[in-house]
């Protein structure tokens, strides 16, 4: 049971140690290149190019566990002046539109990650497709998280537990 138990948070936080980690190696490469350059007097040439592709990772893969987190701003001046139930109702629609948000701006980035994989990085010559699919994975991460939110909102709501005041 401890081992599901760990597997299963080693999974919910997946998003956050892979960034993590990412942080972890962009800081280690530009930590490098600064000494290779200013104590050795030469340049890792590759080290700038591969922390912009590792950063990519971290962005994206943040801002999905940012978001897994509900820490992204969100403006509810409005809707916090609106009768209980409409509030519930406004809530589930701007879900569904983010939703739907998230799913396009997925389908633009796989479009982008498959069509630049001919495009090579200057240095080290890896596809550009490797970083964007970061943008591909983060965005699709949230949308993942997106309709996982709704589902558990349409199930308390089915439940009467949504509304408040009830």
């Amino acid at each position: 049971m401890q081992v599901q138990a760990a597997a299963r948070r080693l999974l919910a936080n997946l998003e956050e140690l892979v960034a993590g980690a990412g942080l972890v190696l962009v800081v280690a490469i530009t930590i490098y290149n600064i000494v290779n350059r200013y104590v050795l007097l030469r340049s890792a040439v590759w080290a700038p190019e591969l922390a912009g592709m590792i950063f990519a990772w971290v962005v994206f893969l943040g801002a999905s566990a940012a978001y897994k987190r509900h820490m992204h701003i969100s403006i509810s001046v409005a809707v916090r002046y609106l009768n209980p139930r409409v509030q519930v109702a406004v809530a589930q629609a701007g879900g569904l539109l983010l939703a739907a948000f998230l799913a396009y701006v997925t389908y633009l980035a796989l479009k982008i990650t498959l069509s630049s994989h001919s495009r090579l990085s200057p240095v080290m010559r890896i596809p550009f497709s490797y970083v964007y699919a970061s943008a591909a994975v983060g965005f699709a991460l949230m949308f993942v998280h997106q309709v996982a939110g709704l589902a558990r909102a349409w199930s308390r709501a089915v439940a009467g537990r949504e509304i408040p005041g009830r």
